[in-house]
């Protein structure tokens, strides 16, 4: 809070500043003004909750300032300081409803009662109004706070039941006791753009549409919790006790349900179906849901029955499978590898490689593409870009799709990189754009540009198939090209450098001497002599 002080007399506002500031009341301003006028400059730049201001002031008197205020910030609280035990004035300020009145010279313990009154009543009033706001928040948003509240619940992220009992008493036609309960989770696999930006109650009545029409030949009831941040959200399908529907039922209409709403709004679902139980058992069986939601790792669009939600998924381990897909690496079969690990989630596993063995199966194909790299000298940055960022593949285990489209983007960005299966092309290709280019400076950078390869990777695979480095090929090109030149011309040698891409004749020169053994003007010599004879 902020105090300001008020008082044309400078020894008063001096006393009275030196009194607040020995209370020690945590105030984070306390300022002086010496007229009505220098007040409201101040008010320009801070806002004051409680004022200390002398009544009987030139030009404007307290009061009437009291009042300016008052019309402004209804809820500061004025404490008037004055000398003049005047009943007027005492009338007229009790009239006004300020805070207190006390009389000059005040000792600094009756300051102290009087501040601290004021700034209890501020604590008081601030909290009654944050109340009277919630109130009002939890009144506009009840349905949204209680389902948030409903879903963490069932999840097991809290052990607050009231959200949910509330929220059944809010709906159940049937009476919260009387009824069997059927929880359903529903995972949105993808919906249309539009859906995704409709406000909360008016998604709620579309869903509820298409639920009561694919129950209306069931005394079936069910109550929509939607997540607030997320585009999923459960069902509470309830029924009265002595109907007794089967889960099986239930969940061919669940599946009817999951066909209309593809059909009518464009939204594919994955369903997860729990059993039907009472009340006290509704977290019991949501929470194998939830997990059943996050091991659907392919993110099939269909129903599934409680005996697959439940399921401990324990299948067998595929450390078999690594050195197979190690080989595969190491022969440089990129595709092979990816299709043969993709093939091993599908259909080894039946589809049902839960989220936990993703995981670990993503971590060790992570492994050995790691080594791969370290091996080979290929830099993680040529596999991980603007495309793939690396963040965005370590985290595609949590879906197949995902996972698919990593592991595809890096099986053909190693083969880019690697070029195999292309490998004489690339090495006839690059020696004739060398050739081409002899008379240019030929940097490394712009043959693997040309190459469409790393320069570093280029290079060892030119030299595994010619025998010598890129550098080393181009050097003794351009050297028999100028020894050609040389002996069957009598163009100047500095033409003949420049002819073969070297800028500067003295580095011609000494990279022909140091490759032929003699200047270019001795084998020109040499090989003019040799003619002769």
């Amino acid at each position: 809070m902020n105090i300001l002080i008020i008082d044309d007399e400078k020894t008063v506002l001096k006393t009275v500043d030196s009194q607040l500031k020995e209370m020690k009341l945590e105030m984070e301003r306390i300022d002086t003004a010496n007229s009505a006028e220098e007040a409201k400059e101040w008010m320009k730049q801070y806002h004051y909750d409680i004022f200390l201001c002398d009544i009987v002031m030139p030009e404007t008197d307290g009061i009437t300032f009291a009042k300016w205020v008052l019309e402004r910030y209804p809820d500061v609280k004025i404490i008037f300081l004055t000398a003049y035990a005047d009943v007027k004035y005492m009338k007229e300020a009790i009239s006004m409803q300020s805070f207190d009145y006390v009389l000059q010279p005040v000792s600094t313990q009756e300051l102290k009662n009087v501040v601290e009154r004021a700034v209890s009543q501020i604590k008081i009033e601030r909290k009654n109004q944050e109340l009277i706001n919630m109130g009002a928040f939890f009144q506009t948003y009840e349905e949204s706070i209680l389902e948030t509240g409903a879903l963490q619940y069932l999840e097991g992220r809290n052990e607050e039941d009231s959200y949910l009992r509330r929220l059944i008493l809010s709906h159940n036609v049937n009476g919260a006791g009387e009824s069997e309960y059927l929880p359903v989770l529903i995972q949105v696999l993808k919906t249309q753009k539009h859906l995704e930006k409709i406000e909360k109650p008016i998604l709620r009545l579309i869903y509820q549409n298409v639920l009561d029409e694919v129950f209306q030949d069931l005394k079936v009831f069910s109550i929509i919790l939607l997540e607030e941040n997320s585009t999923d959200f459960a069902i509470l399908l309830y029924w009265k006790r002595e109907l007794s529907y089967e889960t099986e039922a239930l969940s061919e209409k669940l599946e009817s349900f999951r066909i209309l709403a593809f059909r009518a709004l464009q939204t594919s679902m994955a369903i997860y179906c729990g059993r039907a139980c009472g009340p006290a058992e509704l977290v019991k069986y949501s929470q194998p849901l939830f997990q059943a939601k996050r091991d659907n790792v392919r993110r099939e669009s269909r129903v599934f029955l409680p005996r697959e939600n439940e399921k401990d998924v324990n299948r067998n381990s595929y450390r078999l499978q690594l050195g197979t897909w190690k080989k595969l690496l190491d022969q440089d079969q990129f595709l092979v590898f990816k299709d043969s690990i993709l093939s091993y989630i599908t259909k080894d596993y039946h589809g049902h490689m839960n989220a936990s063995g993703m995981m670990n199966l993503h971590q060790s194909v992570t492994q050995l593409l790691l080594v791969y790299l370290v091996n080979h000298q290929i830099g993680s940055e040529m596999i991980f870009d603007d495309k793939l960022p690396y963040l965005t593949y370590m985290n595609s285990w949590q879906g197949y799709d995902l996972f698919e489209k990593a592991l595809t983007y890096i099986a053909v960005k190693l083969q880019e990189i690697t070029g195999k299966g292309k490998t004489k092309d690339v090495i006839r290709e690059t020696v004739k754009y060398i050739r081409q280019h002899l008379d240019t400076d030929l940097p490394v950078t712009e043959i693997a540009e040309f190459a469409g390869m790393n320069p570093e990777y280029l290079t060892k695979l030119f030299k595994k198939n010619t025998g010598c480095t890129l550098k080393e090929y181009i050097v003794n090109e351009k050297m028999e090209s100028a020894k050609m030149l040389l002996s069957t011309t009598s163009l100047p040698v500095t033409l003949i450098s420049s002819h073969v891409g070297y800028g500067n004749y003295s580095n011609f020169t000494r990279s022909f001497k140091q490759l032929v053994g003699c200047t270019p003007m001795e084998y020109r010599k040499a090989a003019s002599n040799q003619k002769m004879q």
